[in-house]
């Protein structure tokens, strides 16, 4: 019975040798050190990516756009429009008309106020002919003050001889004295009734001059309202403040605008420029001045070229409208971006082809001898 229990018992299966086992735990330990070099090596890159970056020759980012400087052109003065004399994108040259608002009733102020300026000077006119006048009666009524004073005078000296001759015992002399007394004190009377005259005159004038005063005032309030009047009927003939290009009417004719309505854009083409928003990291060194190389997307072969002109002050976040707030609790750490200007170098002939929103990449030579 012994020897056929041992044949129904199954072989035991071979048990590894030393080698085997080595080689096992090579298979698992390499796996293991690559991670880990591979976990390193991030480590160690993502501590110095900023620098790196940051001391690059050449700053490049195609987070970039072409811009101009577009005015919206609106109503100063409220009306029908009476034409519009430009199509959507239309050249123009500075002080073209591009349309004009209904002018009838500006034009109508503008007359009352011209009548009211007319009329103002008119009676400032008529006061210096009154002045004129009062200052020749005031010469007259002194004329007649001299006169009066010679009178005076001269039957003062007759008084004065009667009362000698009365005095001398002269006969007949009395009655003679009682004439020229008489006739001296109406000579007195005339003389003070003259110099009453001529300060009630002197008085006169005076008070023309006041109301010469009050009339240059009112022909200066009406010479004003004129200046007003022409001004809101020159409102009324929209022109091109620049030369450029004709963007978007907002109005056609016969539509009713009130004062502040938008009524067409205008952009000054080829006056464009580039804002280049670059990571925060990215601006380690660059400065204005730096040349600067521009593909446009529209013209991929040809490369333009400029030069930094600014550098934001602030991020682009911090001036949007709702700016984050990272006091919450729940921030987490983004790269910011800086908006950089960049202006072309002159007398580049792609530049006229250039329309705002284009998109471009911009690459920024930090060092000289960056190519």
């Amino acid at each position: 019975m012994a020897p056929a229990q041992a044949k129904a018992q199954p072989a035991a299966p071979n048990e590894p040798g030393p080698g085997a086992t080595s080689r096992n735990r090579r298979r698992l330990i390499m796996p293991l050190i690559a991670v880990g070099a591979a976990v390193a090596l991030v480590l160690v890159t993502s501590g110095r990516w900023n620098a790196w970056v940051g001391t690059a020759a050449v700053q490049t980012t195609d987070n970039a756009t072409v811009h101009a400087e577009m005015t919206r052109l609106s109503a100063r003065v409220s009306g029908n429009v009476r034409r519009v004399a430009v199509h959507d994108f239309q050249q123009v040259k500075a002080g073209e008309l591009l349309m004009e608002i209904e002018p009838a009733d500006y034009d109508a102020i503008v007359s009352q106020a011209e009548a009211s300026v007319a009329a103002a000077q008119a009676d400032l006119d008529n006061l210096e002919n009154k002045k004129t006048h009062q200052r020749a009666v005031i010469a007259q009524a002194e004329a007649q003050r001299r006169s009066a004073a010679a009178r005076e005078l001269e039957t003062q000296q007759e008084l004065d001889r009667q009362d000698n001759l009365l005095r001398g015992g002269v006969a007949g002399t009395r009655q003679r004295l009682e004439q020229a007394t008489a006739a001296h004190d109406t000579a007195t009377a005339t003389l003070a009734a003259s110099q009453a005259t001529i300060e009630a005159q002197r008085s006169q004038l005076e008070i023309l001059n006041g109301d010469e005063n009050l009339l240059r005032a009112k022909l200066r309030v009406a010479q004003a309202d004129l200046t007003t009047a022409q001004l809101r009927l020159g409102y009324t003939r929209i022109v091109a403040p620049f030369d450029g290009v004709v963007g978007e009417r907002m109005v056609q004719e016969g539509t009713y605008v009130n004062i502040g309505a938008n009524l067409i854009a205008v952009v000054p083409l080829p006056e464009v420029y580039v804002v280049a928003n670059y990571k925060e990291t990215q601006l380690m060194h660059v400065a204005s001045g730096q040349p600067v190389d521009v593909t446009v997307d529209m013209f991929p072969d040809v490369v333009l070229h400029g030069r930094v002109k600014r550098i934001s002050p602030a991020s682009g976040s911090t001036f949007a409208l709702l700016p984050p707030d990272n006091a919450t609790g729940n921030f987490t750490k983004v790269v910011q971006r800086i908006p950089v200007r960049i202006e072309f170098d002159p007398g580049q002939p792609l530049l006229t082809q250039l329309r705002s929103g284009m998109s471009v990449v911009t690459h920024i030579r930090v060092a000289r001898d960056a190519t």
